[in-house]
């Protein structure tokens, strides 16, 4: 039986440092309630999505008041996200729990290896670029919206934001610095994830019990991860959100073993 205590303890750590990378919480909440608490792939899914919306929305506050977020790119990204996150919370009621953790490992695997061994070289090239955020092209519409389908699709279907795909995304596809893509990240995820979230309370998915230590947990640890990944370089925070979904990918392998 949890306890509203070991939930919130878990929600405000996952907060903390998914805020810092931009990917939401989720990615740490998934594997945790899966491992520790005995959530099935739609109840993880769907309950971890209240996380990520009091994640996402508290530090999409903080990285707009930072004037961090590229807001045309977050909203093109929302409006090609709406439709991915339905279908991607359908196909997580009909998923067996084999499948989605071995799916969701290999994905946190594969971004985790790709930044570890090609972007953090390159990113140091535009990590100081000048003048305001605002004034970067971002990322064209088409790309964006296809983009945007892509992270409602993974984040409804295993309830971890989006910000595992977006943020690697960005950093091939826009001409974003690092610290505005994790800041557009979260933004692009509060537009997006609310949607999936709908869907999944619709299903019955969601744990009510837990939602209320969930989002006290996002509320606290989502701003808190927004300002100490201003003490953090371009390219420690690609190791940091590395070491993040390798974290992730273990737990998954390991609830098999």
């Amino acid at each position: 039986m949890t306890t509203a205590v070991e939930i919130f303890i878990a929600a405000f750590l996952a907060s903390i440092f998914g805020s810092m990378v931009g990917l939401g919480g989720g990615f740490i909440i998934v594997p945790v309630l899966r491992l520790f608490f005995g959530f099935g792939p739609a109840d993880a899914a769907g309950t971890a999505l209240v996380l990520v919306v009091a994640n996402s929305a508290s530090g999409a506050t903080t990285y707009l008041l930072q004037h961090r977020v590229h807001v045309r790119v977050g909203l093109l990204l929302a409006a090609g996200g709406w439709p991915g996150s339905i279908v991607g919370a359908v196909l997580a009621k009909h998923i067996s729990p084999t499948l989605f953790d071995g799916l969701l490992a290999a994905i946190l695997i594969l971004v985790a290896l790709d930044m570890v061994f090609r972007r953090a070289r390159s990113i140091g090239k535009r990590e100081d670029a000048a003048g305001s955020v605002q004034a970067l092209r971002g990322m064209p519409l088409p790309k964006a919206l296809s983009v945007g389908f892509l992270v409602g699709l993974v984040s409804s279907l295993f309830g971890i934001g989006g910000g595992v795909v977006l943020v690697p995304t960005l950093l091939y596809l826009s001409d974003l610095p690092a610290h505005a893509i994790s800041a557009t990240s979260h933004f692009g995820i509060v537009l997006t994830s609310p949607v999936g979230l709908a869907v999944h309370a619709f299903q019955h998915d969601i744990r009510v019990a837990d939602v209320a230590s969930l989002v006290i947990g996002g509320l606290c640890g989502g701003p808190l991860g927004a300002h100490l990944s201003l003490r953090l370089q371009s390219r420690q925070l690609l190791y940091f959100v590395a070491l993040a979904l390798s974290i992730g990918a273990v737990s998954l392998v390991l609830r098999h073993l």
